[in-house]
């Protein structure tokens, strides 16, 4: 007689052909055994099921999360839409932009070598300035002391105008006493003669 029991269960078995006889014990043990493990399963669906509502609510909560995620999504892709129109009207302003500094680069360059050949002319310019500047100075210098020496000159002529009209007035009027005297001396002056012995 031999007998061995289940890998799960632990059921007992008799094995086939050894005469080991399934006694009511043994039934009612394997029954026993059996009805355990149902009440067991019952209480692990139990818990499954419990498991599967809160499963259930929690993807209710998900769906509903979704859907606003999908609103969200929805609003995003419209803001983000207008965002690329922004960005591609900006873009094109941009291009614009680095264009028009391009040519104003360029101009600016031109500006600055005509400024720097300006400059090199107006140096040039001053320092031609300066030199007669300080030449104008010296003519300046020049016509003021040559101004005195000319006014000087013109108080000294006017003075000695003034001396030889008192020395001609004076002369005529010693030419007149002496003419008188030579008359009264009998020895008239040459213009009181008679020309060719007239009577």
């Amino acid at each position: 007689m031999s007998s061995s029991n289940t890998t799960k269960l632990a059921l007992f078995k008799p094995v086939p052909g050894t005469s080991e006889p399934f006694r009511a014990s043994d039934f009612n043990s394997n029954m026993d055994k059996i009805d355990a493990e149902a009440v067991a399963i019952d209480t692990r669906i139990d818990a499954i099921d419990v498991e599967i509502a809160a499963i259930e609510a929690e993807l209710l909560v998900l769906d509903g999360r979704a859907d606003s995620n999908d609103t969200l999504n929805t609003t995003q892709n419209n803001r983000l839409t207008a965002i690329e129109a922004v960005n591609a009207t900006q873009t094109t302003r941009l291009d614009g932009i680095d264009t028009l500094n391009t040519t104003q680069n360029t101009r600016l360059t031109n500006i600055e070598t005509l400024n720097t050949t300006q400059t090199s002319r107006l140096d040039g310019i001053d320092s031609l300035n300066a030199t007669q500047n300080s030449r104008l100075d010296g003519i300046d210098t020049l016509n003021n002391t040559q101004n005195s020496r000319l006014t000087a000159i013109e108080s000294l002529n006017t003075t000695q105008n003034n001396r030889l009209t008192a020395v001609e007035a004076k002369n005529v009027t010693q030419d007149s006493r002496l003419a008188v005297l030579e008359i009264a001396a009998g020895n008239p002056p040459v213009e009181f003669t008679v020309d060719g012995g007239t009577p």
